[in-house]
């Protein structure tokens, strides 16, 4: 007569064991890849919030006047500087007269930093203009 056997054998248990921390393996390693793309997407999302904020300020920058220069933005600050990609022309109206303005096209090389740590880089084009003639008060 054979006798019945109650529980597990030690073989069958290493075998779980094995089974159970293979599979805790691989969602280990499936978690940590989740939270290294979370961390990047997080960083990318805090530099695109800088950039934007940055244009917000460079949109009050005219490079005609102030080629060179920063601006802070909270605790951080907003440093350019302006290069000419076209030379200056005189501005035009809509019906082809002339306008007040001279009109320049400037490559800026913006840098958002906090401190000596740059956060953000970037290259923008912006129009330049200085008044050059008077309005007619008719």
């Amino acid at each position: 007569m054979r006798r019945r056997q109650h529980g597990f054998s030690l073989l069958e248990a290493i075998v779980a064991l094995v089974i159970f921390s293979m599979v805790a393996m691989v969602l280990y390693g499936w978690q940590s890849t989740n939270l290294h793309a979370l961390q990047r997407a997080e960083a990318h999302a805090r530099a695109n919030e800088l950039t934007r904020s940055a244009l917000g300020v460079l949109a009050q920058v005219n490079p005609m006047k102030t080629p060179s220069g920063e601006r802070p933005l909270g605790r951080y600050t907003v440093r350019w500087t302006a290069k000419p990609l076209q030379p200056v022309k005189p501005g035009v109206t809509a019906v082809g007269l002339p306008d007040l303005f001279e009109l320049g096209l400037y490559l800026l090389d913006v840098r958002v930093t906090d401190g000596d740590r740059t956060l953000a880089a970037f290259q923008l084009r912006q129009v330049g203009y200085r008044q050059v003639h008077a309005m007619d008060n008719q």
